[in-house]
């Protein structure tokens, strides 16, 4: 086994679940080529008793190496390292499935017999600058949709060099919901007839409440509340650490999108 495979990466083969035989023989792979399991076991320093059990296990439980079958005796080979990452990944989720139903379907009812509390952090961004940081995180962070809610020619303007740079990475998937009412302001409809028609879908509806952001199907979600709404507070956002928060917007913004008015131009 080569000595100068660093210690990080050996800590990472743990992490992702190989036991220290089994990362000796893989990099004995690596850095040496293929190998019979006499070999192996004196350039890994595995224990000759213990050679075949820990190959089968890569080979064919884990899927790491690969073995020749024709030869005798038979020699390993390792697969390269990206090939059986991705195995590694597809078992683990496959895994993760499995263990994460059994655990919901018997633990749920367990918790929810009991009139437990839970703790969720709620934060509120106070003050319009604030607000704005926040929502323009959002945008540049966002990867793949970008849902906007905006009843305020204010923050259509200040969205607009975000949203467009964002449509211009690859985000195609741009949705704006607009209050009915605006539109009869001459430079709300400006803005949107000249710049987010380019970029984005747009509808109409009444009674929208608040300004929101919903990025990448729910990842993250904000919603602005302004003194329009409640007197005298000023801006203030809000959001949540509960991992509801993000889906649930999106799936409100959906439900007000599918029963909104597709905005037309002359």
């Amino acid at each position: 086994m080569s000595k100068e495979t660093p210690d990080n990466v050996k800590d990472a083969l743990r992490a992702i679940g190989l036991t220290d035989y089994e990362i000796a023989i893989y990099l004995t792979l690596i850095s040496k080529g293929p190998m019979d399991a006499r070999e192996l076991s004196d350039a890994s320093s595995v224990p000759y008793s213990r050679i075949y059990n820990i190959l089968t296990q890569l080979e064919k439980e884990k899927k790491w190496i690969i073995k020749e079958e024709e030869s005798r005796p038979s020699r390993y080979f390792a697969k390269s390292p990206d090939e059986a990452l991705i195995i590694a990944k597809k078992q683990y989720s496959v895994r993760f499935d499995k263990h994460s139903n059994d655990i919901i379907r018997n633990l749920t009812p367990i918790y929810e017999s009991h009139d437990t509390p839970i703790k969720v952090a709620l934060y509120i961004h106070r003050g319009r600058d604030v607000c704005i940081n926040r929502s323009m995180n959002i945008i540049d962070n966002a990867k793949n949709s970008l849902y906007i809610v905006a009843p305020y020619y204010e923050f259509l303007e200040l969205f607009y060099d975000g949203i467009k740079k964002a449509r211009a990475r690859g985000v195609t998937d741009i949705k704006l919901l607009i209050e009915e009412e605006a539109v009869k302001d001459e430079k709300f409809v400006e803005i949107i007839e000249k710049k987010y028609s380019k970029i984005c879908e747009i509808r109409s509806r009444d009674q929208v409440f608040g300004t929101s952001i919903v990025m990448d199907e729910g990842e993250e979600a904000f919603i602005i509340l302004t003194q329009e709404i409640f007197k005298g507070l000023s801006y203030f956002g809000v959001d949540t650490d509960h991992i509801a928060f993000g889906p649930a917007s999106n799936f409100y913004f959906n439900y007000l999108y599918k029963t909104a008015e597709t905005l037309k131009f002359d």
